[in-house]
Formats: C-alpha cells, structure tokens, sequence
C-alpha cells in the first residue's frame, strides 16, 4: 500500500492566461500569478488535480532542480492563500483534505515531534460539514475534511490517549505508517495538534492569554466574527424564500390584561435629570423597600425602555427577490430594525399588579398575565436571588427579556447570536438609566435558566429563549438610588452646593 498527497483547486478559483506570461490563479480573497516555472504542473492543478510527487518529478523533468523549487516555492503560497487544497491518500483514495477557510491561513511549520509527543487541541471538534464529517477549532484557518473512518479514530487516540515512546513504526488505527504520517502532517498543518512536553503537558496551555479562553467562548468569538471562517456571514437573507419572514410583533393571545399608565413624555424631558448625572450616578441595586414600587412606576418604566413606537412594512432586497418585512421601532436601538427582544415581568411584589408571570405588550403598552404564582415563577425568582446574592423574599420584580431568534437569523449569518447579546447589552444599559431617572433600583443579572423560562411561559427554547434578566424594585428612603425630583439625595452624599440639582 502507498501513501501520497494529492492537490487540487477547489470550487471558486480559476486560472488564465497572465498579461505578461505565466498563469494567474484567481481565488475568492485574492489571486496570484506564476512566473518563471513551468506552467504544465499548476495547470494539472486547475484541471484535474495530481498526487503531489508526480507534478513535482515533472517540474524536475522540464526545469530541473531550480524548477521543482519554484514549483514548491509557488505550491506553498498557492496552499497558503486557498487556491490548493492537499489531502492525504492511501492506494488513490482520500483519507483527508486540509481546506483553508480564511486569507490569514499560513502552514505550519514542518512537524519534528515523534507521535507519541502529539496530542489534539483542546479547542478542535467534529461536526458534520456539508454531508462530510469536519475537524475544526476556533484557533485555526482551516479545516480538515475526513474521509476515511480510520483518521475519526486516529483523531479519537490523539484525544484520548497519546501515543506510547517508540510504537511510531507500528500501524496507527487501522492506518500504515505512512498513511497515518501523512495525515499527522496534514493535521498539524492546518494546527489542530500541540505539541506535549516532557511532563506530557500540552504546549498551547503554557500560553498565558490562550489558557484565559475555554473553548466555547472562542468558538463563539471565532464564527462571530469575519476573520477565520469561509462560511456566509452578515446579511445574507439566508432563509429567503424557505420561510416567511418572522413578524415584528409576537401574536399576543389576551386572557387577562393589566393596562399601564403612559407617561407624560413632555413632562419627562422637563423634569428628568440630564443624561450626565444619571449615567454617573447609575449602579446596582440590591436592597428594595418594604414598600413595593407601583403599577405606575412599573408602567412608566416599561413604556420608556422598551414600547412600540410604530409599525412601518419596508420593501427588502433578498436572495430571493423583493419582500416585504415589517419593522417596530423601539426606544433602543437595534441591528437591522429587527427588534427581536421581548419582556417578561416576573412580579413578586407591585402595588396594583397580582403576583405572577406576566408578557409586557409593546404595542399595547399592557401586562398580559400568562401564570399565576406557580412553582416556575417561585423558581425563576430564586435563581435571580441567588445570581444577586439577596434573598429572594426582598425582591419585587423580575424582568426578563427573549429572544426571537428567529427574527434575527432570517437575515443575518454568522454573527446573528452575537447581534442578540449586543441587543441586550444596549437594554440593560437603557433600563439601568431610566432606573436611575425614575429613582427605582436596577440590578442586571448575569445568569439565567433559559429552559426553565420556557417551562414557566410556555415557550419554544429554539423559537423564544431568554437571554437576560434585570431585577427592579423601590429602594428605601436613603437607599443607593437617587430619588426623582428637586434636590434628590445623590447616592454618594448630598447634591454638590456649588451645582444645583438641574432638575
């Protein structure tokens, strides 16, 4: 049995004619022209492809030795830039393809550690990739395709167990020694091994910054941002044409409403305190009143962060041709217009409104109750007590905001979670304000039980789940929030004498 490497142009890159003679490989990031070696190999390249030994014996053959090192030298930056992909074979089949994914790609360099001094990142997985099982990592420009079930295992043992001191001649899973040679380096290449050390520890986590990441969250960074992926990404209306575009509002089925009090707006921007003092007067608060907030206080505050303003349809430009989407407009500002984040009202303690799970309407401007005081709405108030650190009995009102995920991914690739979080960001920040204005405590949470939320309100976890939560409650007289009116209390001491309260 014989291993080789085998290259071919994947889907997407061209080659032609240069102006100047020589040939020009066209790729999706860039392109790059051959000159001065021989074109026979690199057109192999383009048409069919070819085992990596015979075009290199060609290049020998018509240029010589100083032709088979241009050969290399343009293999290596045609690899490098995607315009090549090498896989590893074994008696002409594939056992893996190494598939650049991002224009920073560069190969390693050459493998010198033995096997049994290789292990698998802790940052590569497998996942199933276009009808093909996939090695990816968030710290790599590339992927790996496998082909052959023999390399799954090989990756398995790299993972599980490394290699024992002086077994690198013996078959590795299945593979000839120098099949499974060959898929190392291909591995090693598109950097899914580290190295270990004479302790057995893997080299990557004697990186100091690198050992500050755990692997979710630089997946997460990783496909959130353009940079190492090759998959679609920003607005690209991928599910055009495959489903309606999600509505603006969610259908609210009404059993039993609470209407709220609208606000004075006019009044508000006369009497509220400028934007300069509550952003710095603004912090967590923990501690409530005895005495609950309001069913007006609670009204006020919802209608200012986070009402409907209007409903307005827009024609969109889509993969799919022209459709119409309607938009909400809401008092924050959201990716798209989307507006995709919805509020919960878990009450404990409000004057005027009964405890129990509660949805806000934004068109509306009213508490539509979904719940009473079950066991998940006692549950969900607990878990927020516990992320604050207080007890639970001293809270008033738990909100906590959804996400319609799929309000989002219907146009956005790639970075629609990410979208979702920056949106609860800006709200969090909306609510600790008004907050502030309104002399209420704000607290922010950190955690959440999604599935528990979708438990108590009824909710489909992939269609609607949560993604935040904020306690909100009066605070006691001398508290840390700052009352409303002429001459509050500031939360640090009296209102400095040398500026009047503006308000």
């Amino acid at each position: 049995m014989s291993a080789s490497m085998f290259l071919k142009t994947p889907e997407g890159v061209s080659l032609a004619p240069g102006d100047g003679g020589g040939l020009v490989f066209q790729g999706p990031w860039c392109r790059l022209a051959i000159r001065e070696a021989d074109p026979g190999p690199f057109a192999a390249l383009a048409a069919t492809g070819g085992y990596e030994d015979v075009l290199a014996r060609t290049a020998l053959r018509s240029s010589g030795p100083a032709g088979m090192a241009r050969f290399y030298y343009y293999l290596g930056r045609l690899v490098e830039r995607g315009f090549v992909v090498r896989s590893a074979c074994l008696d002409g089949r594939l056992l893996a393809s190494l598939v650049p994914v991002s224009p920073a790609f560069r190969l390693a360099a050459a493998r010198a550690a033995p096997v049994h001094r290789l292990a698998l990142s802790r940052f590569a997985f497998i996942r199933r990739h276009e009808a093909r099982a996939c090695l990816e990592s968030p710290r790599a420009h590339a992927r790996v395709v496998l082909y052959d079930r023999r390399v799954a295992e090989l990756v398995q043992a790299l993972m599980e167990q490394p290699r024992a001191e002086g077994a690198d001649d013996e078959p590795l899973c299945g593979l000839p020694s120098e099949a499974a040679e060959a898929t190392l380096d291909l591995l090693w290449s598109a950097g899914m091994l580290t190295e270990l050390d004479v302790n057995g520890a893997p080299a990557e986590d004697a990186d100091p910054a690198l050992r500050c990441w755990e692997f979710h969250d630089l997946l997460f960074h990783g496909r959130s941002r353009m940079g190492r992926t090759d998959l679609r990404y920003g607005a690209t209306y991928a599910l055009a044409g495959v489903v309606a575009p999600p509505p603006a509002l969610k259908p609210v089925s009404v059993a039993e409403a609470v209407p709220l009090e609208r606000p004075d707006l006019a009044r508000l921007e006369r009497e509220d305190p400028p934007l300069a003092w509550a952003m710095e007067h603004r912090c967590s608060v923990r501690e409530y009143a005895a005495e609950p907030m309001t069913a007006g206080q609670l009204g006020e505050f919802l209608f200012r962060v986070a009402r409907v303003r209007e409903v307005i349809s827009r024609e969109i430009l889509t993969t799919a041709g022209p459709m119409t989407m309607d938009i909400a407009p809401r008092p924050y500002p959201a990716g798209g217009a989307l507006y995709e984040l919805e509020v919960y009202a878990v009450v404990r303690a409000c004057a005027g409104i009964g405890p129990g799970i509660y949805y806000y309407d934004p068109c509306g401007h009213r508490l539509v109750r979904l719940r009473g005081p079950t066991d998940e709405c006692g549950l969900l108030l607990e878990d927020a007590a516990l992320c604050a650190g207080v007890d639970s009995s001293t809270l008033q009102v738990l909100l906590i905001y959804s996400a319609r995920f799929p309000r989002v991914s219907w146009k956005y690739s790639g970075l629609a979670y990410s979208l979702v979080l920056k949106h609860v960001g800006i709200v969090q920040h909306s609510m600790y304000l008004v907050a502030t204005a309104m002399g209420l405590g704000g607290c922010a949470l950190g955690a959440g039980d999604s599935d528990l939320f979708a438990r108590a309100v009824g909710t489909d976890y992939y269609a609607e789940t949560s993604v935040g939560e904020f306690l909100l409650g009066s605070v006691p007289r001398g508290g840390s929030a700052p009352a409303r009116g002429l001459g509050a209390a500031e939360p640090n001491g009296p209102t400095d004498p040398a500026r009047p309260a503006p308000w």
